[in-house]
């Protein structure tokens, strides 16, 4: 439903990121494959670091409730229930400075990045090319 209602243009100027799993589409915004200019250094930049920021939150989100990580094998309403149910948990813990649980995979997510190495002819490469010029030119 979220595709559609971004395809529709309900969200206005609004925009995805994904990685380079997704194809560029005009409402979802992917790393450029070899950024080159300064313009596309700062766009490549800015996507990564909010990326990550997102990548680090549902990193913590999984350890601190593990059926977020593990799969939740309910029906759709049972399982939109428990997604925002730990969202609000969470939110709880964090506010009441809860200590978080050791993760022993620590994994440094500044340092991932997934690149679509083939790309294909993708929809959104024209918006991304105007979003680069006009904000980070």
């Amino acid at each position: 439903m979220c595709r559609a209602q971004f395809e529709n243009g309900e969200y206005g100027n609004s925009f995805l990121l994904g990685d380079g799993g997704y194809p560029c589409r005009d409402y979802m915004m992917t790393p450029l494959l070899r950024p080159v200019s300064e313009a596309e250094k700062r766009y490549q930049k800015a996507h990564i670091g909010t990326r990550n920021v997102v990548e680090r939150l549902f990193g913590v989100w999984k350890r601190r409730f593990p059926v977020i990580a593990v799969g939740i094998r309910t029906q759709l309403n049972t399982t939109m229930t428990t997604i925002v149910a730990t969202a609000v948990l969470y939110n709880i813990l964090k506010e009441q400075c809860d200590e978080m649980p050791a993760d022993e995979n620590a994994v440094d997510n500044d340092l991932l990045l997934k690149i679509d190495m083939n790309p294909v002819r993708q929809t959104g490469n024209l918006v991304r090319g105007q979003l680069i010029d006009l904000v980070f030119t």
